[in-house]
């Protein structure tokens, strides 16, 4: 099950390139896979969207009111409190070539019945994606 979350300051035309984009119609790898794995599609959803990425600091927040928020935090060391760096590096990666591992906090979804969860203190990615394929 999936649901596109789209800014709502995107125009019509925007809108429907990435909820066409999303769909798989397009081509890419990453796209058709996606849209493959999870072909139920529930309505998109438009909403403001407020998103902060410091990927070399290892933090990121995410709100979309009513919808989500997450908050994204360096690996700490559980005994001395010490940043801990971490990453994972593809040369030949085919989403990304190197990512930054962090720790989600927490996070809250609320997107559907079958949408709804709540993480707190799991494994966190950031990396620039880098879908030229």
């Amino acid at each position: 099950m999936r649901r596109t979350i789209v800014d709502e300051k995107a125009s019509k035309e925007q809108r429907d390139a990435l909820i066409a984009l999303d769909s798989g119609q397009h081509g890419g790898t990453y796209w058709e896979v996606f849209a493959d794995d999870c072909p139920n599609l529930i309505e998109p959803l438009f909403a403001p969207i407020t998103l902060n990425v410091d990927r070399e600091k290892r933090c990121a927040t995410i709100r979309i009111p009513g919808i989500a928020e997450s908050d994204i935090e360096p690996i700490k060391n559980p005994v001395t409190g010490e940043e801990h760096r971490v990453r994972i590096a593809l040369p030949n990666g085919f989403e990304y070539k190197e990512a930054e591992m962090g720790n989600t906090v927490s996070c809250r979804v609320s997107a559907g019945e079958k949408l709804t969860f709540e993480l707190k203190n799991t494994y966190a990615q950031l990396n620039a994606f880098d879908w030229n394929n």
